[in-house]
């Protein structure tokens, strides 16, 4: 059985950071051990934690919730640690707030006016792997949806920094190739491939595949 869902949750709003906090204590698999109203203050704090997943609002005081999530996985990643799940909420949806959540490393972007029950599927379903996110449709998204790319200043630097097999592994995530392509494409076994999508990311300061996946599609349209 797995073990329950650590929390940290970051709000703003004293009354909806404590509604959120009864749904989320009222499931058996979930805990929030941490709750924080300031940006800076839960900057300083949350990278020391064990936590599974963070909740942020964008709306905050000293700094918004997408910028506190990029701060953070970038502070968790150089300490070399596992990232948490990282859930933007925001008071409704625009297609821009969305690509800021995916820079910045969030594995979802829930609105106030959805149903609870999505903010616990998308803990839940922060779980999961990351080399079993299946990129195609993603990838798709963006072509249908006209963006301006991103140039990330790091690119070359960290491509530099990657051997052959983990080249490859990039490569295959221009192309937006799932797990069992690039397994067979590479005569390599899907662990393997987990193991260098994992060291790549790591590499890379992501905290999801999506997050990479622009890095390197944007970097390689810019040139």
């Amino acid at each position: 059985m797995l073990s329950s869902f650590r929390i940290a949750l970051i709000d703003g709003d004293a009354a909806i950071r404590s509604g959120r906090r009864l749904l989320l204590d009222s499931q058996e698999d979930m805990q929030v051990v941490y709750e924080e109203s300031l940006a800076l203050q839960a900057l300083e704090t949350v990278p020391d934690l064990l936590v599974d997943a963070i909740v942020i609002d964008h709306r905050l005081q000293g700094m918004d919730g997408v910028s506190l999530a990029k701060e953070l996985v970038a502070r968790i990643s150089v300490q070399a640690q596992r990232i948490p799940a990282v859930i933007i909420t925001g008071s409704y949806f625009t297609f821009e707030l969305l690509m800021a959540s995916i820079r910045a490393g969030a594995t979802e972007l829930v609105t106030q006016d959805s149903p609870a029950s999505e903010l616990l599927e998308a803990i839940r379903k922060s779980r999961r792997s990351q080399a079993d996110v299946k990129l195609k449709p993603f990838a798709d998204f963006l072509d249908a949806n006209p963006y301006e790319p991103v140039a990330s200043v790091d690119y070359l630097l960290n491509l530099a920094r990657l051997d052959a097999e983990e080249r490859e592994i990039i490569d295959a995530l221009a192309s937006a190739e799932d797990l069992d392509q690039v397994a067979a494409n590479l005569g390599l076994s899907k662990s393997r491939v987990r193991e260098l999508l994992e060291s790549t990311m790591r590499t890379f300061g992501c905290a999801t595949i999506e997050q990479l996946y622009l890095v390197v599609r944007d970097s390689r349209k810019i040139g």
